[in-house]
């Protein structure tokens, strides 16, 4: 089972906001659902982020201007997190799997937006598509 230290990326959970504490509370609920079902190890690669982590993430892709860093990202009120997917068998799991994420209440990213991870998400986008464009 993945479990909330995974979620954390390095951050005290003592010290988030109540509301984070909750949505990886959450968060955490709904995707062990997904994979206790898949039955494989799933591996974060990122969970909650801090705002300095978050920028330092886009840095490190070479991007700096605040204005093209996504800053309504659900990774930054623990809503979200990535698992590393590099043969695609998590993206293949989930899309022979779609009534099981339904049921869940979890939303993916377009895998073509992710080409060697899985996106996870338990907010609605604003498309309200269950595989949705970032």
């Amino acid at each position: 089972m993945i479990v909330l230290k995974e979620l954390l990326s390095g951050a005290d959970f003592d010290t988030l906001d109540e509301n984070i504490q909750s949505n990886l509370y959450e968060l955490l609920n709904r995707v062990n659902k997904i994979r206790s079902a898949y039955g494989k190890p799933m591996y974060v690669t990122s969970g909650f982020r801090t705002m300095q982590h978050h920028i330092e993430i886009y840095a490190k892709k070479g991007i700096t201007d605040l204005r093209k860093i996504p800053m309504r990202s659900l990774h930054l009120s623990g809503c979200a997190v990535d698992f590393s997917d590099p043969k695609h068998e998590l993206q293949k799991f989930i899309t022979e799997n779609v009534p099981l994420l339904e049921s869940v209440g979890l939303w993916v990213e377009s895998f073509s937006f992710t080409r060697s991870w899985v996106h996870l998400q338990w907010k609605q986008p604003l498309s309200g598509r269950r595989f949705f464009m970032p």
